[in-house]
């Protein structure tokens, strides 16, 4: 069945590929590319290491595109993804191999765009157990979004086998409060790979989730409603409500969670204000009790973020305290860009005293980017990773 599976994966390359060399031929569109090599050293403990390889490699002729990314450790092979799409306009077509190290997933997706309606569709094979004991089921997630006029956004996504249907959204739950807290996420991912997140495939093709979202945002107005529902009923409802001012640039929102049964789970504030180079953030936490209890919701956690740029470098830090107030973490960046190289330095800190740090620098000339990584605690280096990236085309 492997055989076969790859047999056909092989056919259907070299077919889009063959109809993209004659568009290419036909029309004299250009052809870009790019490869990319990254080796890692990670210690084993106690007295051992590993030393692994991303290989990623990539084309695109005339609305067509391929790439390919495949890990190597010194055990051998670790995994392979490979994406086909097609961009036809009105319609974009892709579809998703990967193996890690065998057969764990494939997705055919089909997006739709009719005047100002979008409409998806993703077809989704996966291993559900794990490479021990191999166990196939299929789901699908079907996505019908607009955006009306005066701001409004509507998104519906149904899941048939398939949950966790927020992941399609990038797993932003509450949009308006993910954008005025930028500086928190923009820490938080600093030093990790960008990854595109799954949905969960559950045995049986039967409905699994709704999920529903509507967006507004007018004359300074943000307002969101996301509403979750699964095979017996309401799960949970998710509300934002803010303004944004325009001079100075301030923002304030509050989100509202609940559950099913209209008990209040969390509830957020935020405030986010910028002038000229200085930003600044607070996010205070309430969440819920455990049940029977007088009180629906206390006090979480706060957090406070400011970014400033001094001289070209951007230094950013983020402190929370939790539920007693108490000193809880602050993250600490450098960021600077001098061209041609970029650094950037995220160091980590919590009750007890240093946690860690993560430098990474890079050096881009003449279509190739040099770059390097290094992660290391107070027990010493935990990642080292050196690669470079190629891009190239013509017209």
């Amino acid at each position: 069945m492997r055989c076969m599976s790859a047999q056909v994966v092989f056919s259907l390359i070299i077919l889009l590929f063959a109809a993209g060399m004659g568009t290419v031929a036909a029309s004299g569109v250009g052809f870009s590319g790019s490869v990319g090599l990254d080796v890692s050293y990670t210690p084993v403990p106690p007295a051992s290491y590993n030393i692994g390889s991303d290989l990623t490699l990539g084309f695109s002729i005339s609305g067509f595109s391929f790439t390919s990314e495949t890990g190597f450790d010194l055990a051998g092979f670790v995994s392979e993804a490979v994406v086909l799409a097609v961009d036809l306009g009105a319609v974009q077509m892709s579809n998703e191999i990967r193996f890690e190290p065998i057969f764990s997933w494939n997705e055919l997706s089909v997006d739709i765009s009719i005047v100002g309606i979008n409409i998806g569709f993703d077809l989704i094979l996966a291993d559900i157990v794990g490479p021990q004991t191999p166990t196939y089921s299929m789901g699908s997630v079907l996505e019908l979004s607009s955006t009306i006029a005066c701001g409004f956004t509507i998104t519906s996504l149904t899941g048939f086998g398939a949950e966790n249907l927020i992941s399609v959204l990038g797993g932003i739950e509450a949009p308006f409060s993910h954008g005025l807290l930028y500086l928190f996420n923009h820490l938080s991912g600093l030093c990790v790979a960008p990854t595109d997140l799954d949905v969960s495939i559950v045995p049986g093709f039967y409905f699994e989730e709704e999920l529903f979202r509507l967006e507004v945002e007018g004359f300074g107005m943000l307002a969101s409603n996301t509403t979750w529902f699964d095979s017996t009923g309401l799960v949970k409802l998710l509300f934002e409500m803010g303004y944004q001012f325009a001079e100075p640039t301030m923002a304030f929102m509050a989100s509202l969670s609940l559950d099913g049964a209209f008990s209040i789970t969390a509830l957020d504030f935020i405030i986010d204000l910028q002038i000229d180079v200085v930003r600044f953030t607070s996010h205070t936490s309430f969440t819920k009790l455990l049940p029977l209890t007088i009180i629906p919701i206390v006090f979480d956690s706060q957090g406070f973020a400011v970014s400033f740029e001094l001289c070209d470098v951007i230094i950013t830090t983020a402190t929370t305290f939790d539920s007693s107030f108490f000193f809880a973490q602050q993250l600490i960046a450098i960021e600077a860009s001098i061209d041609p190289v970029t650094l950037k330095s995220l160091t980590t800190f919590d009750a007890t005293g240093f946690v860690g740090q993560c430098i990474y620098a890079d050096v881009q000339f003449c279509g190739v980017l040099l770059f390097t990584k290094a992660e290391f605690d107070f027990t010493g280096i935990q990642l080292v990773s050196v690669g470079f990236e190629l891009t190239f085309g013509m017209n």
